[in-house]
């Protein structure tokens, strides 16, 4: 089961998305990422196919500090176990991560002539972050009334965490079904796919 963290506050980001994801590993996975806005606000993903410790290693080889990110542990339901496949995705300004599943993305895929070559993946998540970026920009980079836009045309079940490529201290998340809780202490903002992270 996929398992999501994400953290902004004035804390290190990444080890707090890294032992987030320790604590998540009990749900089984086959990959795992973060990503995170760097002290000059550039957005970085790092991710890997295997375990936390994997990522770990290229996590503690990258060396600018973060205040905001999110993560991810990945078990396939649409694609291989691949890195191309391992959350989270990018497409244009936008990073997201999704546990659940959209039941339409193959229909919407077609309906927005998303053709295989703008794809890196074989996921239904990465549809949503193409959607998702597509509607950012239209809406003239209204992020609320894109993620709007996006979730009225999904069928299934989902919890996505997004980030912005232009919106560096802030993290975007709804759910349908697909548990997601969120909380608030001194040391920042957590949101995470369950209690134990």
């Amino acid at each position: 089961m996929c398992g999501i963290i994400g953290y902004v506050g004035n804390m290190p980001a990444k080890k707090i998305l890294i032992d987030g994801l320790v604590s998540l590993e009990y749900r089984g996975y086959d990959s795992a990422g973060i990503s995170f806005f760097d002290e000059n606000s550039n957005l970085h993903t790092i991710k890997n196919i295997g375990k936390v410790c994997n990522l770990q290693k290229l996590v503690n080889e990258d060396k600018h500090e973060s205040s905001c990110g999110l993560g991810h542990t990945r078990w396939a339901t649409h694609g291989n176990v691949t890195n191309e496949n391992a959350h989270p995705h990018n497409a244009g300004k936008v990073t997201l991560v999704h546990n659940g599943i959209i039941e339409n993305y193959v229909e919407l895929q077609k309906k927005y002539n998303i053709s295989e070559d703008d794809k890196k993946s074989q996921t239904d998540t990465e549809i949503a972050a193409i959607l998702l970026n597509k509607f950012y920009e239209e809406t003239g980079y209204d992020a609320l009334k894109s993620i709007s836009m996006l979730t009225g045309l999904l069928l299934g079940t989902y919890s996505f965490c997004i980030l912005f490529e232009d919106r560096p201290k802030e993290i975007y998340a709804i759910r349908k079904i697909s548990p997601l809780v969120c909380s608030k202490t001194s040391i920042g903002s957590f949101i995470a796919s369950d209690l134990t992270a």
